[in-house]
């Protein structure tokens, strides 16, 4: 068995980061108090692209595309040292990890980061010491698009149907099911009835692995 982790929302603690920043990006790329800071938070799972499309139905904002590109733009331009340095893995993410690696259980990290994001947070979470990374080029391939899960899959050598991906949003389970593998969802009770099984956080994920490792060798 094979085990393939998202990073955002699963593994670390970003949404926080993710919404102030495009909070700040929309304020300036459309006006302030045009789309709400509790709305993004609470829809900051979606891709960013989906997310304001969203947001421009709800309020009426009639978004252009040149619109959604600037303030992704200036989202990605924004996210520098102050607001990375408050990203932390989530508690158990690195025990669990360690854990895997002594047990020699196949697994990796499939983000939608683009290489640019990617670059600017591995000096602070050292992600490539950990264990191998892919992570998606463009936003063409942001998921439910099952890009990343396919690459990880090539990558680490899994049979897909021994695969399990873990994620936390709705449309990490929609790319697994394109991907045809399995899924775990954690820190969203939304996925409570979707995919293999479902985690309220990382901890309870990483006891049930170490209770069952057996099944994942």
């Amino acid at each position: 068995m094979a085990i393939i982790f998202d990073l955002d929302g699963t593994l670390i603690n970003s949404f926080n980061v993710h919404s102030e920043l495009i909070k700040k990006a929309i304020d300036r790329v459309i006006g302030k108090r045009s789309i709400s800071l509790t709305f993004i938070q609470n829809n900051i799972r979606f891709p960013s692209k989906k997310m304001l499309g969203i947001a421009s139905e709800k309020y009426g904002l009639n978004l252009t595309t040149k619109q959604m590109k600037d303030i992704i733009k200036l989202k990605d331009e924004l996210f520098t040292e102050k607001y990375i340095k408050r990203i932390r893995f989530y508690p158990g993410a690195l025990q669990l990890i360690n854990f895997l690696k002594n047990k020699k259980i196949n697994f990796c990290i499939a983000t939608s980061m683009n290489d640019e994001e990617l670059a600017k947070v591995e000096p602070y979470l050292n992600l490539y010491s950990i264990t191998k990374v892919v992570n998606s080029p463009a936003l063409k391939y942001e998921k439910p698009d099952p890009y990343v899960i396919n690459k990880a899959i090539e990558l680490i050598k899994a049979k897909r149907k021994k695969t399990v991906y873990v994620g936390d949003a709705e449309t990490d389970y929609e790319a697994s099911v394109n991907a045809a593998v399995k899924f775990i969802g954690v820190n969203n009770p939304l996925l409570k009835n979707l995919g293999y099984k479902y985690f309220k956080d990382i901890k309870s994920l990483s006891s049930f692995i170490k209770k069952n490792y057996l099944d994942f060798l």
